[in-house]
């Protein structure tokens, strides 16, 4: 019997119709462009394509039901559980501009709808710098909270500014997770808990998407420059003491 096929999956964070700092920003309008421009290029939406939102921001609660309505596309949402409700303090953007995070309410009334959580761990750390007692914390503790908050079972996370190595492996194997995401490209290599997206900017159009999903060795670049970038907030929060 033939397994289904592995979407690809594009891996997203903002999605303001404002004006926001930073690169990871890709508004409705431009997000609903993207859309058409897939399926144009015969793409489906429920087959080919799944979609991932990053960080688990408040405007996803207003932004996403009426995209859901007009479009049928595979959707999942990974939630830093510890800044439920709150301000994005982990993040050096928040120094131009504060970005709260989803509530518990509006990650209830998302999952009534049909949108699927993950864990994005619990305090948005790099998973790779904690002591194993740490480590066991934040991939349980983010599992467990999520499913109290949406009554499903919660089996995918993805990496915190994409970090992973092979202690993360074996601890998110034995915390029960079955899918674990990074922000490297995909390939024919990718594993079940190391499982590549291709991820997607501001800066980017439908056109250098579609590049990107084809291979594009410029677009790959490009992508891998601004994930680099990522490593500024890790730093950040070492000196802070987070």
């Amino acid at each position: 019997m033939c397994s289904e096929p592995t979407p690809i999956v594009l891996a997203f964070h903002k999605m303001m119709p404002r004006f926001s700092y930073g690169v990871t920003n890709y508004p409705p309008r431009r997000f609903e462009q993207l859309l058409n421009h897939l399926m144009d290029q015969g793409f489906s939406l429920t087959g080919d394509i799944a979609i991932s939102f990053d960080d688990g921001y408040a405007h996803l609660a207003e932004a996403l039901p009426p995209l859901m309505t007009r479009y049928s596309f595979r959707l999942i949402v990974f939630v830093p559980t510890g800044w439920i409700g709150r301000a994005n303090d982990w993040d050096y953007s928040r120094i131009f501009q504060s970005t709260p995070h989803l509530s518990f309410d509006e990650i209830k009334a998302l999952a009534d709808i049909g949108v699927r959580f993950g864990s994005h761990g619990h305090s948005h750390t790099d998973l790779t710098s904690l002591s194993d007692d740490q480590l066991g914390d934040e991939l349980t503790g983010s599992r467990r909270l999520l499913e109290s908050v949406t009554g499903e079972r919660v089996t995918d996370i993805s990496y915190p500014f994409g970090r992973v190595d092979q202690r993360v492996l074996s601890a998110v194997e034995s915390a029960g997770y079955e899918r674990g995401y990074t922000m490297d490209l995909p390939t024919d290599t990718d594993e079940a808990l190391t499982r590549g997206r291709v991820p997607v900017y501001g800066y980017d159009t439908p056109a250098a998407v579609l590049r990107r999903i084809r291979g594009s060795r410029v677009e790959a670049l490009k992508a891998q420059c601004t994930h680099a970038f990522s490593a500024g907030t890790v730093l950040l929060n070492r000196l802070r003491g987070r």
